[in-house]
């Protein structure tokens, strides 16, 4: 039997750093994933209106976004990533437990803007983490986005549990908070990555990357449109689908990826955004079922890939993480707010519209997206 030399070992300790963070995501995403189906039904018993859950929705997607930009860089900088993780995890778990004795809708969503803000501060420092440990990024980021999936599977089958077991958002919305805090531990093994710099920056290709995740970002519609709509049938048919949707993203998040460090990654996102069009298509002709295992695979093939394509253009990795999350949730944010507005005519402009700009984004993929050889 051979000795491991020194590569063997630092891919073995990069690849167990991979594994921790993905165990602290999984955990994290149990909590958030028991929250998340029943939110938007906890804002609607919170007499919000169509347009105040188009901002929440805006929020959860792009409130962190400006916060990802800033403790990408300072990571850069300062070459330490864990702190800023573990600030980001602490911040989050606080605040959905907060949530859960919400009287309102303006305090729900101030609450959530801290969520998110926490989710801000720890994304782009552990993503740097996550490309810098392992090589194979795609792998990489494929196991972390399965992993965190794999708890949201878990999550959303505890929501329905909890909702058939208490019919009560607000208990389900504590439970959860509380696992949340768990997250916390595994963080403590993983290694540090970072190693200080003098100056970040992006350059031209991840600028033109950045620039193009405008358009992404834009296509990239709320779930909770899918469950408002779904709901029709009832909040339980609702939330059995996002367990569907949930169990597709996990199962295809590993293979997806580890498939784009082989045929390219533009290509796997081209046909995830495809899958997302469809998936909007397909809300509009009330196949329900087959949205919501689309909207799966589009998350499947584009969350984690996205996220490698960025690490590998970004010539200083938190900053260009933290930029390219920055522009991408600053898009979603505002478009999501627009769907929000266009839901008092109808689900047929919200997700017309969506379907539209998925198509574009696939489109921009294929032709403009190009990368190395991996």
């Amino acid at each position: 039997m051979r000795n491991m030399d020194s590569s063997d070992t630092n891919e073995n300790s990069g690849w167990r750093n991979v594994k921790l963070l993905s165990l602290v995501s999984f955990l994290n995403d149990l909590s958030s994933e028991i929250i998340l189906p029943v939110l938007p039904f906890f804002l609607l018993s919170l007499n919000a209106s169509p347009l105040g859950i188009g901002i929440v929705a805006g929020i959860m997607d792009g409130m962190s976004n400006i916060m990802k930009a800033v403790s990408g860089y300072f990571s850069d900088i300062r070459g330490r990533r864990k702190p800023l993780v573990f600030v980001g995890y602490g911040l989050s778990q606080i605040s959905k437990l907060g949530l859960a004795f919400s009287p309102s809708v303006a305090h729900a969503s101030l609450l959530t803007a801290f969520d998110r803000l926490g989710k801000g501060i720890r994304t782009s420092p552990r993503d740097a983490l996550i490309a810098e440990s392992y090589a194979k990024r795609g792998k990489a980021f494929g196991f972390h986005r399965a992993m965190d999936t794999f708890g949201a599977v878990i999550g959303s089958a505890i929501a329905a549990l909890l909702y058939f077991r208490f019919s009560d958002y607000r208990s389900v919305i504590l439970i959860a908070a509380l696992i949340g805090f768990a997250a916390l531990v595994p963080l403590g093994l993983v290694k540090e990555t970072g190693k200080a710099v003098k100056k970040v920056k992006l350059g031209l290709r991840m600028r033109r990357f950045v620039l193009l995740s405008t358009i992404f970002g834009a296509a990239s519609i709320s779930y909770m449109f899918f469950l408002i709509a779904a709901s029709s049938e009832g909040v339980m048919t609702a939330l059995l689908l996002y367990l569907l949707y949930n169990v597709v993203y996990a199962s295809v998040s590993y293979p997806a990826g580890t498939i784009s460090d082989m045929v390219g990654k533009n290509r796997i996102a081209s046909f995830g955004y495809l899958f997302l069009s469809f998936a909007c298509l397909s809300m509009l002709t009330g196949s329900a079922i087959v949205a919501f295992i689309l909207f799966g695979l589009f998350m499947a093939f584009s969350d984690a890939v996205q996220r490698s394509i960025a690490a590998e253009l970004s010539k200083s990795m938190g900053f260009g993480l933290g930029a390219f999350h920055f522009v991408f949730g600053t898009s979603a944010l505002f478009a999501n707010i627009f769907y929000g507005f266009l839901l008092g005519y109808g689900f047929e402009y919200v997700f017309g519209l969506a379907a539209l700009l998925a198509m574009l984004s696939s489109i921009t993929y294929w032709k403009a997206v190009k990368m190395p050889s991996v």
